[in-house]
């Protein structure tokens, strides 16, 4: 990406999601008790009321489900933000990067990308 990324802090929560970030793995949560999948902000399962999530690494392939194009108040380049869904299914919003033309249902993979500062940031790029 182009544009100056902001930094981001882990908070005792987010440690197993950054951790597999650092690796360059997605992870997300899981319920131990029925095996649905959940966003990583996830506290409870919605499926099951379970309260037992499980930080589990997901594919990290997921679809365009729709985006906005955001432009900055100073010099710089528009970025795109998007919403995606996973191949596991849950939504996750996100960065775009390198998408020039995005489409509804573009084909994308999560990928990490390093600031100096702070944890790796999740971008989805074209699969």
């Amino acid at each position: 990406m182009t544009k100056p990324q902001p930094t981001v802090r882990r908070d005792g929560r987010s440690d197993a999601f950054f951790d597999a970030a650092a690796r360059g793995e997605l992870a997300i949560r899981r319920c131990a008790d029925c095996a649905a999948w959940h966003a990583p902000e996830t506290t409870g399962c919605h499926v099951c009321g379970g309260a037992s999530l499980e930080w589990t690494a997901a594919s990290g392939d997921a679809v365009l489900i729709t985006w906005a194009k955001v432009h900055p108040r100073g010099d710089g380049p528009a970025q795109h933000i998007a919403f995606v869904e996973l191949a596991e299914g849950p939504w996750l919003h996100a960065a775009l990067d390198g998408v020039d033309s995005p489409a509804a249902g573009l084909a994308l993979k999560a990928a990490f990308v390093g600031p100096e500062d702070g944890e790796p940031l999740l971008v989805f790029r074209t699969a």
